[in-house]
């Protein structure tokens, strides 16, 4: 008799261990959709507003690299993110904050683009221009991704969208 409870108990436990592994598991998936066949990796979130527009305001001391950024995406797919005007409501505010972390740059579901000028001011034009491109990935809802993108999650002297940064993109595009 007692054995038997023991090995219900035991039952309960495992199948409690697994539906917590489970759960873990399932969240993961939903936070980033994960498509590793064509590397496309989605956040759980974006910032472009119902017209398919990424409205920007704000300034930053790196305005000329973040300029070369916001290029090089519009290049793919034109006309989506766009400089703030009168008319429009600005998605994201972009800005510098100085902080001695291992971080160049960070971008936030609340709308905020922040570059990190402890470690901005010491990178090549190449380096922090890949920054301002990868923020404004994260901020497209693109994750990161391999690591001969854009989107890798180490900063690179790469400045120019890879494959797995354009369909990351492609895909985002689609759920706007």
């Amino acid at each position: 008799m007692f054995l038997g409870y023991f090995n219900k108990e035991r039952k309960k436990r495992r199948h409690r261990s697994f539906s917590v592994i489970f759960i873990l598991f399932f969240s993961f998936i939903c936070l980033y959709n994960v498509d590793a066949a064509n590397n496309v990796k989605l956040q759980g979130w974006h910032l472009v507003d119902s017209g398919k527009h990424l409205d920007w305001t704000g300034k930053t001391k790196y305005s000329k690299r973040f300029n070369k950024a916001v290029e090089e995406w519009n290049n793919y797919k034109p006309r989506v993110i766009r400089k703030d005007t009168a008319f429009t409501i600005a998605d994201v505010q972009i800005s510098d904050y100085y902080l001695q972390t291992e971080v160049a740059g960070v971008t936030t579901d609340t709308g905020h683009i922040k570059f990190n000028k402890f470690h901005m001011d010491s990178f090549s034009l190449r380096k922090r221009r890949n920054t301002c491109t990868h923020e404004l990935g994260h901020a497209l809802g693109l994750a990161h991704n391999v690591k001969k993108s854009i989107m890798y999650e180490i900063n690179t002297d790469m400045v120019h969208l890879r494959a797995a940064d354009k369909a990351s993109y492609d895909a985002a595009y689609k759920r706007y």
